[in-house]
C-alpha cells in the first residue's frame, strides 16, 4: 500500500505538566554511588545499631535469662538512648557525607556535565534538590532510619503500654533532629563541591567542622565560641529535640539561628555557583 495511503495514528500518550527531573538525577546518583566504598561504610556504620538493638534485647529478655541481667541492669531505654545512638553515629554520617556529596557537584562543573544538565528540562531546584536527595539517601541510611528501626524494634519487644506512653513522641524527634542535621550538612556539602574541587570539599568539610571545636575547647571560659561550631551547635539543638539537658552553656535559640544562617549562606552559594542561565542551548 502506498505511503499517502496510511491514515494518521494519534498519539495516545500523555505528557507531564511538572516533570519529576530532581528525581531522575537523585535515582541516577544513588545508582551510580553504590560502590565499594559506600557498602563498606554502610557495613561499618550498621556494628553500632546491631549493638544499640541487643541492648533493647537484653533489657526485653533479662528476666528469663540470668546472664543477661548482670548486661542489663544498668541499660535504660529512654529518650537518651536514642539521643546517644544518633550522636554516636555522627563519624560515619560524616564520613558518608563526604564520600557521596563532595564531588556530587565539583565533578559536574570539571567536565562541564551542568551544561547537558540545562539543556534540557531540568531547573536549578530540580539539579539541587536531586543531588540533595543522594546525600540525605545514604547519610539516613545510617543514622536516622536505625533510629526509627530500634524504636519499633522496643515498641514490638514492650510487655506493657509503659514505653509508648512515655515515649511516643521519640520518633517524631528522631525525624526533626534528621531533617535540621540533613539540611545544614547536606547544604554545607554541596557548597563546597560547588566551589573547589571534589578532594578539597571533602577537606574543608572536615576543617569547618574540626577547627571550630579545637578554638572552642581552647577558650572554654567563653561559651558562646561555641556558636562557631555547626557539629555543637547540632548536638545543642538535637539534646532539646530530645527534652535532655543541653551540653553546652549557650543559648539553644542562638544555635538554632547559627543553624538557620548557616543553610542560608549555603544556598547562596549554591545560587551564586550553579547558575543553568549561563548554559547556551
Amino acid at each position: 500500500m502506498p505511503v499517502y495511503d496510511q491514515n494518521y495514528r494519534a498519539w495516545k500518550g500523555h505528557l507531564m505538566p511538572f516533570p519529576r527531573a530532581w528525581w531522575v538525577i537523585a535515582k541516577t546518583h544513588i545508582r551510580l554511588r553504590w560502590k565499594r566504598g559506600v557498602i563498606a561504610l554502610l557495613i561499618l556504620a550498621a556494628f553500632p545499631f546491631l549493638m544499640r538493638a541487643l541492648q533493647i534485647l537484653a533489657v526485653a529478655r533479662m528476666e528469663d535469662y540470668q546472664f543477661l541481667q548482670q548486661f542489663a541492669k544498668n541499660l535504660e531505654i529512654d529518650a537518651a538512648f536514642f539521643k546517644d545512638f544518633l550522636f554516636g553515629q555522627s563519624f560515619w554520617f560524616i564520613l558518608m557525607i563526604i564520600l557521596t556529596g563532595a564531588g556530587i557537584i565539583a565533578n559536574d562543573q570539571k567536565y562541564k556535565a551542568s551544561q547537558l544538565y540545562f539543556s534540557k528540562p531540568v531547573t536549578y531546584w530540580d539539579y539541587i534538590t536531586g543531588k540533595f536527595i543522594t546525600v540525605s539517601f545514604y547519610s539516613g541510611i545510617i543514622t536516622f532510619i536505625p533510629a526509627i528501626l530500634l524504636f519499633f524494634m522496643q515498641l514490638v519487644l514492650a510487655e506493657n503500654n509503659t514505653f509508648i506512653q512515655s515515649f511516643f513522641w521519640i520518633p517524631f524527634a528522631i525525624a526533626g533532629f534528621g531533617i535540621i542535621a540533613l539540611l545544614v550538612f547536606g547544604s554545607l556539602i554541596l557548597a563546597l563541591s560547588a566551589m573547589v574541587s571534589g578532594r578539597s570539599a571533602g577537606i574543608f568539610f572536615f576543617a569547618l567542622l574540626l577547627f571550630p571545636d579545637i578554638i572552642r575547647a581552647i577558650i572554654p571560659s567563653v561559651p558562646e565560641i561555641g556558636l562557631i561550631s555547626v557539629s555543637a551547635n547540632i548536638k545543642q539543638v538535637g539534646s532539646v529535640i530530645f527534652g535532655l539537658p543541653k551540653p553546652y552553656d549557650y543559648s539553644t535559640w542562638l544555635a538554632g539561628i547559627a543553624l538557620l544562617v548557616t543553610f542560608l549562606i549555603c544556598m547562596g552559594i549554591l545560587r551564586w555557583r550553579v547558575k543553568p542561565s549561563e548554559v547556551v542551548t
